[in-house]
């Protein structure tokens, strides 16, 4: 009987030690790649908004934003925005056109699916230095008399402002995205206000310390 029992656990070592060769001389598993491509974007938003609002204003833009683990998307903006512009109530007139960038980051909130659609949230810092320039009808002087005329031209100006950001992206066809975001926008520095500062500011808006933006993407994936 102890015979058997000898057999049978040096039968059972056997067996254990070649399972073990066997599990440490296979191929390790692929590790994924950390950083997985980059998305070109543009926003078409920006061209079409005139058509449908009576402000004359539009910005076009393009970021480039890398994939790391399809999970963190550090990500690089820049456009130019434009305004030209006359109010209908007070005939005042307002011009500016200038560059604006921006860099932050956003995170996939379904990075954990694999898929190449995904919902993220993200933030931004902003920046432009740009000129306007201002006209409006001449003020009549009520003591003197006489007319004064009003015209600003080439005002000096800068801001810096915060983004959030919530936004999904979706591939329709091979390494072709189109998605959109919504974009909450905070002034955090502007340069000195002269002559009641700028009514828009490219890449920001025309809100005085806050406003709301929103982009819709077209975008193309190199995907290493």
């Amino acid at each position: 009987m102890n015979a058997k029992i000898s057999k049978l656990f040096i039968v059972l070592l056997i067996s254990v030690a070649s399972l073990s060769l066997q599990a440490q001389t296979q191929a390790p598993k692929a590790t994924p790649k950390v950083f997985q491509g980059l998305y070109l974007s543009t926003d078409v938003f920006g061209y079409i908004y005139p058509i449908f609002v009576k402000d004359k204003y539009y910005s076009g833009e393009v970021s480039l934003t890398a994939n790391f683990s399809n999970r963190f998307f550090p990500v690089v903006e820049a456009g130019i925005g434009y305004a030209d512009m006359v109010s209908q109530l007070y005939a005042i007139g307002y011009r500016t056109s200038a560059p604006y960038y921006r860099i932050g980051m956003d995170y996939n909130m379904q990075y954990k699916n694999g898929k190449p659609n995904y919902i993220y949230v993200g933030a931004r810092v902003g920046y432009t230095a740009f000129e306007y320039s201002v006209d409006a009808p001449a003020l009549q002087d009520p003591v003197w008399g006489g007319e004064a005329s009003v015209r600003f031209t080439d005002v000096p100006s800068r801001a810096v402002w915060a983004e959030a950001v919530a936004g999904v992206r979706a591939e329709v066809v091979k390494n072709f995205y189109l998605g959109w975001s919504l974009r909450y926008r905070y002034l955090l520095h502007q340069g000195a206000i002269t002559n009641g500062g700028p009514w828009y500011v490219p890449g920001f808006g025309t809100g005085k310390k806050a406003s709301f933006g929103a982009t819709y993407s077209l975008t193309y994936y190199f995907r290493l």
